[in-house]
């Protein structure tokens, strides 16, 4: 099984990489689905590190001392502390997807796992054991992730949908959540109805609700980069005023902004998926 010391010697080409973690990149044909396959050894985190709302979900397989077990992190739109459970663990391996693209792979409507997170087993045993097997098994990363590219991309080859969900976050994206729902359906060319539906199955969250995030998402990068612009940071993002930054921050994030300033280092914002 893959061990700290395989994290801590991987040669390989990586998205991002620290002492206890590296982020790796899926097969090209996953890359739309999957924003990247996380490995880390958790155990110095922090018991209140927290990871910020970016309405995607993730499977997350947990190795302890004496255990292997595998959930599903719904659509996350709070604030979900993953302290306390990680630094109980010896390995970590996640699988991130961008919002609205966990259906291809378990074809669940993804308003029912909103904020909530189950056994794997419960909503796919076959997926569980695969994965499971193939962490075990694996003795290098590099073929860790070529397994894991197998299984997903087998699963992909089912998949056939239309609805557009892609083209529409991605515009939701690209104008960093300042968009309307009308602007949307006009470019999009369905209903307002219909879109709110469609993102419901797909996305697990209104499209409203989705903007949303998307918009305090684009505000925590500019905070990153000057965390003292506050007022900088609500116009660039979009904002009326600073009073309706502070609401939808603290709303997203649990927390103001000045607060999320102030223990930076305690919250996770995937850049990878927004």
């Amino acid at each position: 099984m893959i061990s700290q010391e395989n994290i801590e010697f991987f040669q390989g080409i990586t998205l991002c990489r620290g002492n206890d973690f590296i982020n790796l990149s899926p097969h090209h044909m996953l890359k739309p689905y999957i924003s990247c396959y996380t490995i880390s050894s958790p155990i110095k985190m922090s018991k209140d590190y927290t990871i910020l709302p970016t309405a995607s979900s993730t499977i997350v397989i947990s190795v302890s001392t004496n255990k292997v077990s595998s959930s599903l992190r719904g659509v996350n739109t709070k604030a979900c502390n993953v302290g306390e459970h990680a630094n109980r663990m010896k390995l970590l391996l996640l699988i991130e997807f961008h919002s609205g693209c966990l259906y291809p792979f378990i074809h669940a409507n993804q308003n029912d796992l909103i904020d909530n997170s189950f056994e794997l087993y419960d909503i796919d045993k076959t997926l569980a054991q695969a994965i499971e097997s193939e962490l075990i098994k694996s003795e290098c990363i590099e073929d860790l992730v070529e397994k894991l590219d197998k299984i997903f991309i087998t699963r992909l080859s089912d998949f056939r949908i239309g609805n557009g969900i892609a083209a529409m976050t991605n515009k939701i994206f690209m104008h960093n959540g300042n968009i309307s729902i009308r602007d949307l359906s006009m470019e999009c060319c369905y209903s307002e109805k219909h879109i709110r539906r469609l993102f419901l199955q797909y996305v697990g969250v209104s499209p409203k609700s989705f903007s949303r995030i998307v918009r305090v998402n684009y505000a925590l990068r500019l905070l990153q980069n000057n965390p003292t612009q506050l007022i900088d940071t609500a116009t660039q993002a979009g904002f009326f005023d600073q009073p309706h930054f502070n609401h939808d921050f603290k709303m997203i994030c649990g927390l103001s902004p000045k607060e999320y300033i102030q223990n930076i280092s305690l919250f996770y914002n995937d850049v990878f998926k927004m």
